[in-house]
């Protein structure tokens, strides 16, 4: 695999203990550095300013309660990721007694299992038989777990400047997006799917074509849902979540044997 990380700067200065809207403590990280949800919270208005909430979530604020679009935070977290494997955005591992910062290799992320997911975000999962937790080990010691996953500030401040001019450019001059081809259905599929797998009226076994029959009588679109745009809607959900729950069957076709 290489050389999978490259060592960065230190920052001796620690920020102050941050604490979530749940009330959860964050990880100290050096002045500089946001973790996973913080650089994704931040990529939010550049991707979304503008865009009307999802009915359940306005319904709940409307209550009081403080919720996130989670739908929204997973893209973000895939934007993140993209510019990773782009190179144009810099992970690294913080961590270790003094206390380290090392940058880490796409494919070393890669490796690490539920580090890119939204619901993972960190080290907890790796196991000596994987190769990338002697690398870590190597980092940090006997501290390996306690490494935070991390991106600068500037670079992920960058990159939500380019997600803005891309939908700037997306845009006409009236403020309105300009039609290429039909538009994404994702967005309004995906909540239905969820629905419904976590209610158990589906599971990957059933096949697509009683999901795509569950998604139309669920949804009562006014041109029902392909089972090509249902299928997109799901692999997308189980690429953003690494949830086995979304992970299509796939049959292998046999091939054909050859009539004389």
């Amino acid at each position: 695999m290489g050389s999978p990380c490259q060592p960065a700067s230190q920052a001796d200065t620690p920020t102050p203990p941050n604490r979530s809207k749940s009330g959860r403590m964050n990880a100290v990280l050096p002045i500089g550095y946001v973790t996973l949800l913080e650089a994704a919270a931040m990529l939010l208005p550049a991707m979304y300013a503008g865009v009307p909430d999802l009915p359940i979530v306005t319904s709940l604020r409307q209550e009081g309660i403080d919720v996130t679009d989670g739908p929204a935070m997973d893209r973000a977290v895939v934007e993140l990721w993209k510019a990773v494997d782009k190179n144009t955005l810099r992970s690294v591992a913080i961590g270790g007694r003094p206390r380290r910062v090392v940058r880490l290799d796409p494919r070393f992320t890669k490796a690490v299992p539920t580090l890119r997911s939204p619901r993972g975000r960190g080290f907890t999962l790796l196991r000596q038989s994987n190769p990338a937790y002697h690398q870590l080990a190597s980092w940090f010691g006997p501290l390996l777990h306690s490494a935070a996953l991390a991106f600068r500030e500037t670079e992920v401040q960058k990159l939500a400047r380019k997600l803005m001019r891309a939908r700037r450019i997306a845009q006409g001059p009236d403020g309105r997006k300009n039609p290429r081809g039909r538009p994404s259905r994702m967005g309004i599929v995906q909540p239905v799917i969820r629905d419904l797998v976590t209610e158990r009226k589906w599971n990957p076994p059933m096949g697509m074509k009683a999901l795509t029959r569950q998604v139309n009588r669920a949804g009562k679109w006014p041109l029902q849902m392909s089972q090509d745009t249902v299928t997109r809607a799901l692999d997308l959900l189980h690429e953003q979540t690494n949830d086995r729950r979304f992970e299509r069957a796939r049959h292998r076709r046999r091939p054909r044997r050859k009539t004389s």
